[in-house]
């Protein structure tokens, strides 16, 4: 399933995230998160399988991809997406509910990406978008 995107792609000048989780609920939940800031213009993926070609028709600035999905996980979509010529460089973002909130202090990273453990609240998701943003980061 795909959120529609089109309305949102008359505003450049924020960053894009998108959001590959094939548990709707949790991706909806985020998405309003990051909506509702008015920082991001947001799209949701929850079909593992096509969040490749989401990721190249929304020109997303970061993905956060669950790191267990049922059709594929989070390391092979991650893998595709940097394989991808158009992609390769967007930063990704792990989503578990392997790791608790203590264990993921500690900078824990799976195959060189941060990990957000699952749920979290609204003040630490905004803040590893923020993090992990190349407008945001390089600063």
């Amino acid at each position: 399933m795909i959120t529609p995107f089109t309305t949102a792609k008359r505003d450049t000048n924020k960053p894009r995230i998108l959001i590959v989780d094939d548990n709707p609920r949790f991706s909806h939940s985020a998405r309003l998160i990051l909506q509702e800031s008015g920082q991001y213009v947001v799209c949701e993926e929850n079909e593992a399988a096509s969040a490749v070609e989401t990721a190249r028709s929304f020109k997303s600035d970061l993905v956060l991809v669950d790191l267990i999905m049922a059709q594929e996980d989070g390391i092979e979509v991650a893998a595709q997406l940097e394989a991808d010529w158009a992609l390769h460089g967007v930063p990704i973002v792990f989503l578990t509910s392997l790791i608790t909130a203590a264990e993921a202090k500690d900078g824990r990273r799976v195959y060189g990406h941060r990990i957000l453990p699952k749920p979290t609240d609204s003040a630490k998701l905004i803040e590893l978008v923020e993090q992990n943003l190349p407008c945001c980061a390089e600063g």
